[in-house]
């Protein structure tokens, strides 16, 4: 019998140009001891980490900094980060930073009182219903990690990509401020937005979607498609990136509940075979993938075509153009290459939510199309 979909939505948010104010005083409600997740060094060059350490300081927190998070987060990443979660005595974790950080700040205060390594839980073993509280401040516009309960991890051991899912995952106040965007390069602002884009409109057309989470994409498709080519050319422009940020969050919220589709199912293999940021390979994906589900969601097709000015696989494409992302992601894969990705897209939780069925030929075609 269905029984509806679950909403899951994070319990507190601040949105807007300055809402990172808001971060010492909440955080302190949480708890007295924070570790901060962040990158090696972005933050910290910008002067966002310091300027955040300030707000802190000023409202009687004592931090403890984490900046060993790599660009594509794996399970060590993790342990090591809920080593430093014991050995400090910390009390709240405060993920800073683009989809990894976020993503390794969620797990590790997921799993911050658990037994055994992040690779059980990985592997499919039941994360504890008990974590610390964690506040998720992005600073970048795409992933939309801050609104969503799973952390997307790479066992290196297995190489495999996926997600750790759970409710603890959520966090407990997100702070999504355009300002901490404005630092973000231009190559980072293409491929986290493009991500973006394609979360929006993968949750939209998802076999799981509802009205309420199609409102949320729908909205975020448009602001999206007009805003993410006008962040990349101006990164200084607020009224932009502030339109990026929100509409991020927005996807990340219908995504949450709603699942996404065929360019997720595909894009964590085809990015560990061929070492492309995430979001590069998802723009490389959309088009294809779109072009084989438009007759499936007809209407809803139609709506996204009135939301983008056009044709959401044309119009993806030619920002790949517009956003200097590529259109390939190399030679076609040998036979073990072609086995890896099409065992996990098959198996995909994304790919179950497209809304045509991912079968062999669905990912071959796919491939054919994509490779050189």
């Amino acid at each position: 019998m269905d029984q509806g979909l679950k909403l899951s939505f994070p319990r507190c948010v601040h949105i807007g140009p300055g809402a990172v104010r808001h971060l010492g005083e909440k955080a302190a409600r949480l708890g007295q001891r924070v570790l901060l997740m962040t990158g090696r060094r972005a933050l910290r060059k910008s002067g966002t980490l310091d300027r955040l350490l300030a707000l802190m300081g000023d409202a009687g927190i004592s931090v403890e900094v984490f900046d060993e998070v790599p660009p594509e987060p794996d399970l060590a990443t993790v342990d090591r980060a809920r080593e430093r979660l014991r050995r400090a005595d910390c009390d709240v974790v405060i993920g800073l930073g683009g989809g990894s950080a976020l993503d390794v700040g969620k797990a590790a205060a997921a799993l911050a009182v658990a037994d055994g390594p992040t690779a059980v839980y990985h592997a499919g073993a039941e994360v504890p219903t008990r974590g610390l509280p964690h506040v998720a401040v992005p600073t970048t516009a795409g992933t939309g990690s801050e609104a969503t309960s799973n952390s997307v991890l790479i066992d290196a051991d297995g190489m495999v990509k996926k997600s750790l899912r759970g409710p603890t995952l959520l966090p407990d106040v997100c702070i999504v401020d355009a300002e901490l965007t404005l630092s973000c390069p231009p190559s980072v602002t293409a491929a986290s937005g493009m991500d973006a884009l394609v979360q929006a409109i993968e949750s939209y057309v998802s076999v799981q979607a509802v009205a309420t989470t199609e409102a949320l994409s729908l909205e975020a498709a448009r602001a999206i498609g007009r805003s993410l080519p006008v962040a990349y050319e101006d990164g200084a422009g607020l009224p932009a990136r502030a339109a990026m940020v929100e509409a991020s969050f927005m996807a990340g919220l219908a995504l949450g509940s709603a699942r996404l589709g065929a360019v997720h199912g595909l894009a964590h293999p085809v990015g560990m075979r061929y070492g492309l940021p995430h979001g590069v390979v998802c723009g490389v994906l959309a088009p294809h993938v779109f072009r084989r589900n438009a007759p499936a969601v007809g209407e809803k097709y139609a709506r996204l075509a009135e939301a983008m000015g056009g044709d959401p696989a044309d119009r993806t494409e030619s920002l790949l153009d517009r956003l200097a992302l590529p259109r390939s992601v190399g030679p076609y894969p040998d036979a073990e290459g072609e086995r890896t990705i099409m065992e996990y897209a098959l198996s995909s939780g994304s790919s179950c939510a497209n809304p045509v069925m991912v079968d062999e030929a669905y990912v071959r075609g796919i491939l054919k199309e994509v490779c050189t």
